[in-house]
């Protein structure tokens, strides 16, 4: 396993955890539609590329990116198509070398555009005729899929949902959220087809925003915990291993422990880098000295890596939000936990009340702040934390 920092994990670079797999499918087995929900790099779609790239034999994995998705048209078009793409139908084909005619009948269709009686025209042209999701309802009405499911993992749904509100207005939003509830809803169409969501963004939040919390209140919210100290030493450890460097494991729990706290893979990856380096430089024991020294490196060099946490609040919040919550971050940089009641006393000062409890929870999903206890809140990662003090 090599270190892949800033970009998904997948294949040997993947940390496979096992008991989140088990309980993804479990919930799926238990009738359930997911939402996989975690803070930002703590590997969500990491995840659903693995279910993706080992599928079981019960389910035809899709995976589909909507965050370009503008309007409702357009997004049931784009599942269709994922559908219909010839790289999945391949995957799946190796999965279900046993199963009946009518699966394998259906999957050698799919080049023929035409799916359990269902004929899909995505010519160009004739997309002014077509609506999309009456088709993808139409599809899932006939199609027989052998007892089998399609999996349908769906990554920057909230993404989607704000840029059909820019696009078209908040019913518009309202109606795409109904639709797909009408979809998961039906008896018919469930027994064929399961959705997992995750996005970069809280769908709470998103939906909160439009008075629409119970267009997804149907959909089981599962969320990705980070990794046990027993899972994290591992990481830390086969890392370490491919650039042949030994550590101890009383140094590796200081740094996972002490210095990294928020155990992700991400964070951790960035410290086994910042060590290699040093490491290279000072080809040394590593020790809790040595440790100190490569953390406070990754404080000092982590820009590059960490940037983009401050870029980022310009495309979430307004520019009204965005003041306040520089402020409600520099308060929480500055000490290791503030009280709920002082950080509102900011939202008071920006007149932002209303919109208070939404900003904490549009930060805690992307990863910023979380509740250490109740009505205290701190940031997530101590690595975000230092950084965020020295540069902002």
């Amino acid at each position: 396993m090599k270190l892949s920092i800033g970009k998904t994990a997948t294949g040997d670079n993947f940390f496979l955890r096992n008991d989140i797999v088990h309980e993804i499918y479990e919930a799926l087995e238990e009738g359930q539609n997911l939402l996989l929900s975690a803070p930002r790099r703590v590997g969500k779609t990491s995840i659903i590329h693995y279910l993706k790239d080992n599928p079981t034999h019960e389910y035809y994995c899709v995976y589909v990116d909507t965050e370009d998705v503008i309007d409702s048209q357009t997004f049931f078009k784009v599942l269709l198509k994922a559908i219909f793409d010839i790289e999945n139908k391949n995957r799946f084909l190796k999965t279900i070398e046993k199963a009946g005619k009518k699966i394998k009948g259906f999957l050698s269709s799919i080049d023929n555009v035409e799916v359990g009686g269902v004929k899909i025209d995505f010519n160009e042209k004739a997309d002014e005729k077509l609506d999309y999701y009456e088709k993808f309802k139409d599809f899932l009405e006939k199609v027989d899929l052998d007892n089998r499911k399609i999996l349908l993992m769906i990554d920057e749904f909230p993404v989607t949902i704000e840029h059909i509100r820019d696009e078209q207005g908040e019913q518009a939003a309202r109606n795409f959220l109904k639709q797909n509830r009408a979809i998961r809803q039906n008896d018919k169409y469930n027994q064929k087809i399961k959705f997992i969501y995750t996005g970069s963004i809280g769908l709470l939040s998103v939906v909160k925003k439009l008075n629409a919390t119970a267009d997804v209140n149907d959909i089981q919210t599962y969320k990705l915990r980070p990794l046990s100290l027993k899972d994290a030493l591992e990481l830390a450890k086969t890392l370490l291993e491919n650039y042949q460097i030994e550590a101890s494991e009383e140094a590796l729990t200081y740094l996972l422990k002490e210095k990294i706290e928020w155990l992700i893979p991400f964070h951790i990856q960035l410290a086994i880098k910042e060590i290699r380096d040093l490491y290279r430089i000072e080809s040394r024991e590593v020790n809790r000295t040595f440790i100190d020294l490569a953390f406070n490196e990754l404080v000092l060099n982590g820009s590059i890596y960490l940037e983009h946490y401050r870029g980022r609040l310009s495309q979430v919040f307004n520019r009204n939000e965005l003041s306040l919550v520089h402020d409600l971050l520099k308060k929480l940089a500055e000490y290791q936990s503030v009280a709920e009641l002082e950080l509102y006393d900011l939202a008071v000062k920006h007149r932002l009340e209303e919109s208070f409890k939404n900003i904490l929870l549009t930060l805690e999903y992307d990863g910023y702040i979380a509740e250490a206890t109740e009505k205290q809140w701190r940031f997530y990662s101590p690595i975000l934390k230092k950084w965020w003090s020295k540069n902002v």
